[in-house]
């Protein structure tokens, strides 16, 4: 279940992330099987045309275009260098996949898209996520607060992103694209390590289906704050739990 957004919302932050996912996939739809030698020229294109698809207002385009440029710049350089040490044989950006769980409370569908899966000649993958704003840590991860990637590769190993793409995720990568001073920075998972990045994959399938297993005892409370030391910044269910309004109340009471 997901929030609506509000009708006010600013699109700036957003925007920024919708551009660089999609010019990224423009140049894979054209570049996923053979490296271009005029790739750095190509992705400038790709980020160029995802620019002018947003239809944004031209003041917008002129802060964002020199961010583009050296996201495509760096990303040309360091997509080269991977190239060059484990040639992809199969890459697929903007993956949807989805993994029916079954457990005691019934039938449960896992969904997700991801930004980028690489098939090697071995039969291994390596997952790719982009990020723009914050990424998370590797505690973050290992504490199963960020489950996106493992969970990403628990799914590719089921075969939930296709069979060109299915087998075993050995490396899960996340690309922090910026495009400022330093426009990008990779930061893999596990130390790059393939033994520790399936046994996470694995850990992670078995907490959401103990989650899922846990959530559909019909005794189960639904709480706004399960983790008050970790609770997030804006939560959509401190508010329809009206959090502000008894935290306010028991602070007058002292």
């Amino acid at each position: 279940m997901t929030a609506l957004k509000p009708l006010d919302e600013a699109t700036d932050a957003s925007d920024y992330g919708s551009l660089v996912h999609a010019g990224m996939h423009h140049f894979l739809q054209d570049a996923a099987g053979r490296w271009p030698a005029d790739a750095p020229d190509r992705l400038r294109r790709a980020m160029d045309k995802a620019l002018r698809e947003a239809g944004l207002r031209p003041a917008l385009q002129a802060w964002w275009k020199p961010r583009l440029d050296r996201i495509a710049a760096w990303v040309a350089e360091v997509d080269a260098n991977r190239r060059a040490v484990s040639p992809p044989v199969a890459i697929k950006a903007e993956a949807p996949g989805r993994l029916d769980l079954t457990g005691a409370g019934g039938a449960f569908r896992l969904t997700g898209r991801a930004d980028r899966i690489d098939r090697r000649a071995d039969g291994t993958l390596a997952i790719v996520d982009y990020k723009t704003g914050s990424v998370p840590s590797q505690s973050s991860v290992d504490a199963g607060l960020a489950p996106q990637l493992p969970l990403e590769a628990a799914m590719a190993a089921a075969g939930a992103f296709g069979p060109d793409v299915a087998g075993p995720a050995t490396e899960l990568i996340y690309w922090h694209l910026t495009g400022g001073a330093s426009a990008g920075e990779v930061r893999t998972l596990f130390k790059g390590d393939a033994a520790q990045t399936q046994a996470a994959s694995a850990a992670a399938l078995d907490r959401l289906r103990d989650l899922i297993d846990a959530f559909d005892a019909e005794a189960r409370a639904y709480l706004s704050h399960p983790h008050p030391g970790q609770a997030p910044r804006f939560s959509d269910y401190a508010q329809l739990a009206r959090v502000a309004e008894w935290s306010a109340a028991g602070e007058a009471g002292e």
